[in-house]
């Protein structure tokens, strides 16, 4: 599952959204975290204790938001953000994470191969498609196709007609 802090996702549309979701950690430190924190905290430098907790709790968190979005079917979760807090009293220590994020369901969006990236300005792609979805409309057997039509479906490459192929081919060997 794809859990961004973007709004979108490259190459894919967002079909429909799910009201925000939301998960939190809280993890206690124990006394020798504490005790290797204070050393670190006085002579300077990194705490790698706290930061192993922190980071279980960040993976915790988003697990449990992907469990939440999977629950509802939901393919993405967009817009993360992610908020970690300091919960301290009584002698104790202990660190919150918060993470929230908009739950998504998407659909493919049609990719055009990089050959045909410059005939996409130009429109004759889009020609192509069109001449094409006309052709698939009325020509539901090789049958009775015309000549020009048989070549601009050999020649043009376009997926649509694979299954036409595949019948032309097997028409021909029948015939």
């Amino acid at each position: 599952m794809i859990v961004t802090t973007t709004n979108s996702i490259e190459g894919r549309e967002i079909s429909r959204y799910n009201d925000p979701i939301a998960a939190n950690v809280v993890i206690g430190t124990n006394i020798f975290s504490d005790i290797g924190a204070s050393y670190v905290d006085f002579f300077g430098g990194r705490s790698t204790s706290y930061e192993k907790k922190i980071q279980e709790m960040y993976k915790r968190v988003t697990e449990t938001l992907k469990q939440r979005a999977q629950a509802i079917r939901a393919d993405a979760i967009i817009g993360l953000s992610v908020d970690i807090d300091e919960i301290s009293g009584k002698g104790s220590q202990m660190f919150m994470i918060t993470a929230v994020g908009t739950p998504v369901h998407l659909k493919e969006v049609a990719r055009v191969p990089m050959e045909k990236q410059d005939d996409l300005l130009d429109g004759e792609l889009i020609q192509q498609k069109v001449r094409a979805d006309i052709i698939l409309e009325n020509y539901k057997s090789v049958e009775f196709m015309n000549k020009d039509t048989a070549e601009f479906i050999a020649t043009s490459g376009l997926r649509e007609f694979e299954l036409l192929v595949v019948e032309a081919i097997n028409w021909s060997v029948g015939a």
